[in-house]
């Protein structure tokens, strides 16, 4: 089973597009969608901080053109109103969609593959109002790319990848621009590798930091509202036939934010369910 937003994975929104083949939450990967296999992906993150929680859920849709290309979009929907950093690990109110690209696809041994995958994607403003300083700005559409590389075997995964987001200026208004990275350990214990008709589990290590630019309001640059911060924490995944469950949770290990704009964030969470649909002649992955 694959995963629908690769940024790498997917390509803005690494997170809930979750790769239900052994995809980690909160990182960027490299599965796709097999060749006419379409995926659909919902859950629900969470940003828990001193100025709020902010819970952001919504849909995502993935289909295969080509063994090595999907199509992606992904409709979210937030609630709460914590003051928080813009983040393209964690989705927020943007609605999205793209197509991921796998374009390095090299079998070193039995079960054992090197993949790379590149992902580009048009991030539109969704129906809801952002909160915090965000919330006062004009918003305008942006552009999402992102670039994963990692080793796959029947036991252990490791994958890095990196993501850039900017948005167009609105009256005057712009939305900070964002990068993102990402590494990820995974491992498939021996006695947990199951057959297709029982539950199969993977664990990961991931380790996650992002770098928002200023704040550009009225013309002028708000200041003090760049940010960079960085996240580590474990993730989970669990697969049955083709259905996939994951969840992870994450805390900060670097916070260089202004408290007085964005307050501290403390955590974040994932949970999320996947669902794969087979066509009747699947390429391999």
């Amino acid at each position: 089973m694959k995963s629908l937003m690769v940024l790498a994975c997917a390509f803005a929104l690494p997170g809930i597009a979750v790769a239900a083949d052994h995809g980690p939450v909160f990182s960027y990967a490299t599965p796709v969608n097999s060749q006419r296999e379409l995926s659909f992906d919902t859950g629900i993150f969470g940003r828990s901080g001193s100025q709020g929680t902010q819970f952001s859920t919504g849909s995502g849709f993935g289909y295969g053109i080509t063994p090595h290309l999907t199509l992606n979009a992904f409709l979210p929907a937030t609630f709460g109103s914590g003051s928080l950093p813009e983040s393209r690990i964690v989705p927020g109110s943007e609605w999205s969609a793209g197509a991921s690209w796998r374009f390095q696809h090299l079998v070193t041994s039995v079960g054992k593959r090197i993949e790379s995958t590149a992902s580009l994607g048009v991030v539109v403003p969704g129906p809801q109002q952002d909160s915090g300083v965000l919330a006062n700005l004009h918003r305008a559409p942006g552009v999402a790319g992102a670039l994963a590389t990692g080793l796959a075997s029947r036991s252990q995964y490791a994958w890095i990848g990196g993501g850039y987001t900017r948005f167009a200026e609105a009256s005057h208004d712009r939305r900070p621009d964002t990068i993102s990275w990402s590494g990820v350990y995974g491992y498939r214990p021996a006695r947990l590798r199951r057959g297709y008709d029982k539950w199969d589990y993977r664990g990961f290590a991931e380790f996650t930091g992002e770098h928002t630019g200023n704040v550009r309001t009225n013309g002028a640059i708000l200041p003090s509202s760049s940010t960079t911060t960085l996240w580590l924490g474990p993730s989970v995944l669990a697969i049955f036939k083709n259905i996939a469950i994951s969840g992870g949770v994450q805390a900060p290990l670097v916070r260089d934010a202004s408290e007085s704009i964005y307050g501290r964030e403390h955590v974040r969470f994932a949970i999320n369910f996947s669902y794969l649909k087979y066509s009747a002649h699947t390429s391999s992955h």
